[in-house]
């Protein structure tokens, strides 16, 4: 596999300047390397992001968070929903850290804030004998784009709150609850879940 440039490496992840897909490098990558788990891929910019039902995911160079993560859930495969709602519940924690409150989960797989779209969730897994073995979780979240020309339902967080945020600091707040969250049994997953409100269309 031919590695694009990229501008930071370490033992937790790598970051692009621009890449296709995350999801993509990754699932690549994970076949190469033993990698670590809630390792993750991160790019300024990618050129075929996808989200669900082969939809684009649209995003401005450098100013959203475009980002993968590597897990092993080892759970039944009857229970694929529980990687959705850990992922929701994060997203919505976050949000909620950053002063971001008026936020609802879209099934299947977007987050919307003051209804519309702020983040959406990709989940690609391996699953062998009715196992969960390996799971990657893309995320895309609107941070500091307020134009969003092709897109008017989606919203971002600068456009909520007027600030400008660090990404690596979002990053690595999301990546902890990823942790934590992962760490939480099923009923309590089911609980915090069904504690957010769903957007109704």
């Amino acid at each position: 596999m031919i590695v694009p440039k990229f501008t930071n490496i370490a033992m937790n992840h790598i970051k692009f300047n621009t890449i296709s897909s995350t999801n993509d490098f990754l699932k690549s990558y994970s076949k190469e390397k033993k990698l670590p788990n809630f390792f993750y891929v991160q790019t300024d910019s990618q050129t075929q992001g996808r989200g669900q039902r082969t939809n684009n995911w649209e995003s401005a160079c450098c100013e959203n968070i475009l980002i993968s993560f590597l897990t092993f859930p080892d759970f039944s495969a009857q229970k694929q929903y529980l990687l959705n709602h850990i992922v929701s519940i994060a997203l919505v924690n976050v949000l909620r850290k950053f002063k971001i409150f008026n936020v609802k989960i879209k099934q299947p797989n977007d987050i919307m804030a003051e209804n519309k779209k702020i983040a959406g969730i990709l989940i690609e897994n391996v699953i062998h004998n009715q196992i969960i073995k390996q799971s990657i979780i893309g995320i895309g979240l609107n941070v500091n784009q307020t134009m969003f020309i092709n897109l008017p339902q989606a919203i971002s967080m600068k456009n909520i709150t007027g600030l400008t945020y660090s990404l690596d600091e979002i990053v690595q707040v999301l990546r902890q609850e990823l942790i934590d969250l992962f760490n939480k049994n099923e009923s309590t997953i089911k609980e915090l879940y069904e504690q957010i409100e769903s957007y109704e269309v």
